[in-house]
This record gives C-alpha cells, structure tokens and sequence, in this order.
C-alpha cells in the first residue's frame, strides 16, 4: 500500500499545484484508511503549500533547452535563442541563432554568424555586427572583426579601435593589446599608455593588480606600473601579483619575494616553495620542511615542519610532525599538541580533527566540541554537521555534539537556508535544521537550491520547481 501511496503522491504533485488545492487532498484522505501516518504527511504538505509546482518553467523545459541562471536570466534555445528571468518570462523572444555567456548584465548573442550584446531588459545595446566577442569587464567589451579586434562599451559606442591581433579583458582601467606578437596597454579612451613592446603580459588573463602588471621579454619577467614605469626589472623566470605589499618571484628553482614600494628582492631567493602573505605570514618550505615567515624574512615559525604549505586560519595553522598533527600560533608556539592523524583548520573556534579512526571537533583549548567517536563527519553549515555513525548511516548533530537528526540518511548533503537534501534508500528528500523531513523521499534526485530559491527535483525522468520555505 505505502508503495501504491507513494506513486499516486508523485502524480499528485508533478499534476500541479492548482490542480493539488482543488481535489488531491480528498483523495488523499480516502486512502488513508491504509496508511494513515504516511498520508497524512502528505497532505499537510499540500494543505499549507509549501510545496508548489512552478508549471511555468516545468512547461517551458518539455520544449526548450534552458540553461543555468546567471545574473538572474537564463539563456533559453528551441531552433532559436533568446533569454528569459528565473520566474520563466521572456525577456527576449526566441529569435538569435546563438547565445552565449551573460557578464555585468550583457548577454552575447548571435545573429546569423555576427555576435552582439543585449542587456537584462532585452534592449540589443550592441548590435550583431562582429565576427566574434568576449565578456565585457569594468564596462568594456572585447569585439572582434576582419580579424582584429578592439572594445565598445555599454552603449555600442566603440571606444577602442578594432586594430589589434589579440586583446585582454580590462583590469584597474587598462586593456592589454596585442600587436604585430607585441603586447602593451591602453586606456578606456583607447589611448595607448604602455608602449606595445613586451613577449607577454599578465598571468591567466588577469593583468594589471594593485597598480601594477607583470612583464615578460626573453622568457624573463617583470613588473610595470599604469604610466609604464619599469618598478621590478625584468630579471625572474617566474613572478605572481603582489598580495600585501609582496610579490613571490622565481630564480633558477628558488623563490623569494619583492617589495612592491622599491622593486627590491626583500626575501633572498632561497626557497623551494612559498605562498603568498596573508596576515603578514607566508609558508615557506625548505629541503622537505616547511614554516612562516614575516615580511622581512625572518622565520616568525621555524621551518622544521613537514607537510604543504598552508595559511593560518583563526590564528592557527595545522602542522605535522612525525606523522601527527597540531596547530601552531603566529609566533611559532604548540597550541594544540602533535597527536592527531588528521586535522582541518579552525573555522567558528572548531577544528575537524581525525584520530584513531574517528572524526570528531575540538575547540582552541584542544577539549572536544563534537565528541571524536564518529566514522565521518562533513563540515558545519548553518550550525549543524552530518555526521557518520559506526551503523554506516548519517545523521545530524549541532555545535554542541547534540544529536538532532536520527543517524538512519545514506547521504546528507550541506545546509543552505535551513534546508538539506538528504537520501534514505533509493529516495532523495530534504530536511530542515530541526531534523524534520520537509520534502517528502520520494524522488529519484534532489538538486538543491536554485539561484531563485526553489528546489529542482526529478522524478521518472521529469523535473518540477519546488517552494520549500526555509527554516528558522
């Protein structure tokens, strides 16, 4: 009965929900003479329509292809393209033979073979004349034509000219381009302001980054700031941006550090390895060890260390030692002694920590939070962690190791607005942050949170929206 129940639910709710206000619940009252407990769930759920249906876009997705939200629209194809908003409205009417990617609310879009942009309103501000675009950035958008290329801004107007071989997305008001192999600069005026004259430029299309950009000839690198001005010579094998006042630079197999304000090598070139400063620390490892050091270089915590390199996390930093792990301070003291076989960094004054085989939480004062008796246990998300027990099933507990959801789910997933998926059997569902089942498991998948808020479900091979109110 439970299985008849749970198929004729399904088809009540992939009916719709108007269709579900209207008759469903009084036939779902005539079958709970069978099953009364299971069915009387159900029709809470469809009395106080928590869960809805959004026919809109379910209807919308039998016909068209509908891709992921971005920016709150979504780029719809059926033989043509166009876009439509989260609630399933047409912003733009079937009509391009392509779409693409949606960036400060531009939307390019083909027509025919020629590519232009349309903005969140559907007002085509660049129109399909170009052979080729790219995403616009700070206000610019790479267009491409003959060959060339060159950037227009929001309006269409074209503000930089279509001369150049190659160009890069705008970073602090400059635009690489490219010429004749040469790469330079210009402004939002299109003016030149770096001489075209450098191999290469950047690193992973990210160019200019606190005032300065990074430089290459003769397989040799450099930094130059926005007038030009060479401010590191271009003498390294290797550089990265500058992060605090510090850049990390490569020499031959070492690493070092520069300063941003005098060009000058501040941390000799000596390490294998290092990390960027953050909090006026960077990890450094040396002959297999590893440790931290300040802006000036000096070991702030010695390198004796093994393990990666890692940042310091609410103070602390994991470190190993003879195969065991702790956490260290800033200035290099033991907090937390070497006697785990695993940790993870502190997050909310806890600590995941693995030892003997089971997972649990500490506190900065190395006393359990969560007790470690568990086989597994996820990160906290909204104040609750899923946590494994030695039955091979999941439940909840909080940030007091309080149990608030029996261990009896196969997966729990992460908590966005209260709210989890969750799989029990073969069935997927969700739960809420009091441990209370608010989806009922009975779909064959669960997607989650949408950009709109809504759920996204499966269920033989369909897919419905549905409004779950998060919890409090």
């Amino acid at each position: 009965m439970k299985k008849l129940l749970t198929g004729m639910v399904a088809l009540l709710l992939l009916a719709g929900c108007n269709n579900a206000k209207k008759q469903p619940v009084d036939d779902a009252k005539d079958i709970a003479a069978a099953d009364t407990v299971a069915c009387d769930a159900v029709i809470a759920v469809l009395q106080n329509d928590s869960l809805r249906n959004d026919s809109v876009l379910r209807e919308l997705g039998k016909k068209y292809e509908i891709w992921g939200f971005d920016e709150g629209v979504s780029v719809i194809c059926g033989g043509k393209c166009g876009l439509i908003d989260s609630a399933g409205n047409f912003i733009v009417p079937l009509k391009y033979d392509n779409a693409q990617f949606t960036c400060e609310g531009m939307t390019a879009v083909c027509a025919g073979v020629k590519w232009g942009f349309v903005d969140k309103r559907g007002r085509e501000v660049v129109p399909p004349i170009y052979d080729d675009v790219n995403s616009f950035s700070e206000g610019m958008g790479a267009v491409k034509l003959n060959d060339k290329w060159g950037f227009v801004d929001k309006t269409g107007k074209l503000v930089v000219p279509i001369d150049y071989d190659n160009v890069i997305s705008f970073s602090e008001g400059m635009g690489a381009v490219k010429m004749n192999g040469k790469w330079g600069f210009c402004d939002k005026h299109g003016r030149q302001v770096i001489p075209i004259m450098y191999d290469n430029v950047g690193q992973m299309n990210v160019t200019f980054s606190d005032g300065v950009v990074q430089v290459c000839n003769d397989g040799m690198w450099g930094y130059v700031d926005t007038s030009g001005k060479v401010v590191v010579p271009l003498k390294y094998a290797e550089v990265y941006p500058f992060i605090e006042g510090r850049a990390a630079v490569r020499a031959g197999n070492k690493w070092g550090f520069v300063d941003r304000t005098t060009g000058k090598e501040i941390v000799p070139v000596k390490y294998d390895k290092v990390m960027s400063y953050e909090g006026g620390l960077a990890s450094v490892s040396l002959d297999g060890k590893m440790g931290f050091i300040d802006k000036n270089g000096e070991e702030k915590v010695p390198v004796i260390y093994n393990g990666s390199l890692c940042k310091f996390s609410e103070g602390l930093a994991a470190m190993s030692m003879n195969g065991k792990w702790g956490f260290v301070d800033t200035v290099g003291r033991v907090v937390i002694p070497f006697k785990y076989d695993f940790v993870y960094d502190f997050a909310d004054g806890m600590a995941h920590v693995c030892m003997k085989g089971k997972h649990g939480y500490i506190g900065k004062d190395n006393k359990a939070v969560v007790s470690v008796i568990y086989d597994d246990i996820s990160r906290f998300s909204d104040n609750l962690a899923a946590a494994k027990s030695n039955n091979g099933k999941w439940g909840l507990v909080d940030r007091a190791g309080n149990v608030v959801a029996p261990f009896k789910y196969d997966y729990i997933g992460p908590f966005v607005k209260n709210i989890a998926i969750a799989k029990l059997g073969h069935r997927w569902g969700c739960i809420d942050n009091k441990g209370r089942e608010v989806v009922p498991f009975i779909y064959d998948g669960v997607e989650g949170f949408q950009e709109d808020g809504r759920f996204l479900v499966y269920l033989k091979n369909e897919y419905v929206y549905l409004d779950v109110p998060a919890a409090e």
